[in-house]
């Protein structure tokens, strides 16, 4: 090998063992959908609101804690007949419990507890939406994708057949028609390019806003999970999972609450209340003093506002059994219609590889009689365009069949990334914070002090 060779050599060799030379990166549905679990702006948000949820919790536990504050006052009185003067100090450490309050505390921890599961449910539900409007995002890119390539191709034969006929021509094997015909189906198939490319572009943009990044080299949809067996496997497992039907149950069980809550006002609330009080005064020097009181009231009157309150929610929750109802509806329409467009979508599939077979064979007999005089070039075209319009829409039914295969998943409630066997992505995790704190010390003190533990007692178990 000589210098000059070991010189263009080297280089590219380098360029080699650099990756300049390796193929593309490719973009799985794997990978997007993965991608958009955990950038997504609706449920990085939704998220967020059940962090916060979580505080909302531990804000109403502690409602059934002790309180603690201080108090502390200075004076300075001037006896302006003795031209004297007196100073007072005085500071307090104040201890408050609620022992009874007709369980609304209580109440209203639940209450909060249900609030985040219901959030939990949504978000789901939201996890759902997006992700299904993020394959058919993805199916639409890779649809318009193959319509391009096929369009693409449509006019290089096109074009090469145009060729052939200006050839003929100039030997007077053909007519002028034939070479504006030929021409006519060249300058179409551009046009009908150009609107693929258009639509390609509009559908890359949409993918651009639902993802975050470029459809570049997306990979084949490889389907690896199952479907349910029929239509009332798929509504059995709708009815027991699906989160918009679970999060409209909790959403009944909160307005229950909110009734037992209104309820609560029309009970008697009894608090302890303890003070430790250090003063001085230039009279009577230095004194401390300790005091234990229990105070308690009764609703009597008040103009019917507690009743109006609790029939306010109990038409709230006839409302809510209502709108379970309407959800439920809403899912065993979602799956029917799924399940039909799953069928049809299967059966078009079939029929349109049978048509381009059949366009195939046409197609090709067709260009050996126009060669042999018995076909025009015209025939020739026709027979182009039907192939072409048979694997389009081949093309157009296997993203149909697709995209109703996630669609019966989300009508189902299985279309998450579990089940498509997708590792979770390092996301926010919401957890239920348990409401019940350790305040056995409290109920020990309020033993001893002889006060009974009322309605099986706030802190209850």
């Amino acid at each position: 090998m000589d210098r000059v060779q070991q010189f263009f050599i080297f280089p590219f060799g380098l360029l080699l063992a650099a990756g300049v030379f390796s193929p593309a990166v490719t973009d799985s549905l794997s990978e997007i959908l993965k991608l958009t679990q955990s950038t997504n702006r609706q449920l990085v948000l939704s998220r967020a609101n059940l962090v916060s949820q979580t505080d909302s919790i531990d804000i109403a536990t502690s409602d059934l804690g002790i309180n603690v504050s201080t108090v502390f006052s200075g004076t300075r009185d001037w006896n302006l007949k003795t031209s004297s003067q007196a100073d007072v100090l005085s500071g307090s450490l104040i201890g408050t419990y609620t022992v009874v309050d007709g369980n609304r505390s209580k109440n209203k921890i639940t209450l909060e507890e249900h609030i985040l599961t219901r959030g939990i449910h949504q978000l789901h539900e939201l996890e759902q939406k997006v992700l299904l409007e993020t394959i058919r995002a993805y199916l639409d890119v890779l649809r318009d994708q193959k319509f391009v390539e096929l369009s693409d191709g449509n006019v290089s034969v096109l074009k090469r057949q145009f060729e052939e006929v200006k050839d003929r021509f100039s030997l007077g094997e053909v007519t002028r028609t034939d070479v504006a015909q030929a021409e006519s189906a060249l300058a179409s198939a551009k046009a009908n390019l150009a609107a693929k490319q258009g639509a390609l572009a509009i559908t890359s943009e949409i993918f651009l806003s639902q993802v975050g990044i470029s459809p570049k080299n997306l990979e084949p949809v490889r389907v690896s999970f199952k479907l349910p067996k029929n239509i009332e496997d798929a509504i059995e497992r709708a009815l027991k999972q699906h989160p918009k039907l679970l999060s409209v149950k909790v959403q009944e069980v909160i307005a229950q609450i909110s009734i037992e809550i209104a309820k609560g006002a029309k009970k008697p609330s009894i608090s302890l209340r303890s003070t430790l009080t250090n003063s001085y005064s230039q009279s009577s020097g230095n004194y401390n003093s300790a005091a234990i009181k229990i105070e308690g009231s009764i609703p009597l009157f008040d103009s019917g506002r507690i009743d109006n309150r609790v029939k306010q929610a109990e038409n709230n929750l006839i409302a809510n059994i209502t709108n379970t109802k309407l959800a439920k509806r809403s899912i065993l329409e979602e799956i029917s219609i799924a399940w039909s467009n799953l069928a049809v979508a299967e059966a078009t599939i079939d029929a349109r590889k049978r048509q381009i077979e059949a366009s195939k064979i046409a197609y090709d007999g067709v260009v050996v009689e126009e060669k042999l005089g018995t076909r025009t070039t015209l025939n020739v075209i026709n027979a182009e365009q039907d192939l072409l319009n048979a694997r389009t829409q081949l093309a157009s039914s296997e993203r149909d069949q697709l995209f109703a295969m996630f669609a019966l998943l989300a009508a189902s409630g299985d279309l998450n990334l579990l089940y498509l066997g997708i590792e979770e992505p390092k996301a926010t995790k919401i957890t239920s914070k348990s409401p019940r704190k350790d305040l056995s010390f409290i109920e020990g003190f309020l033993q001893n002090l002889g006060f009974p533990l009322f309605e099986g007692h706030v802190l209850g178990k």
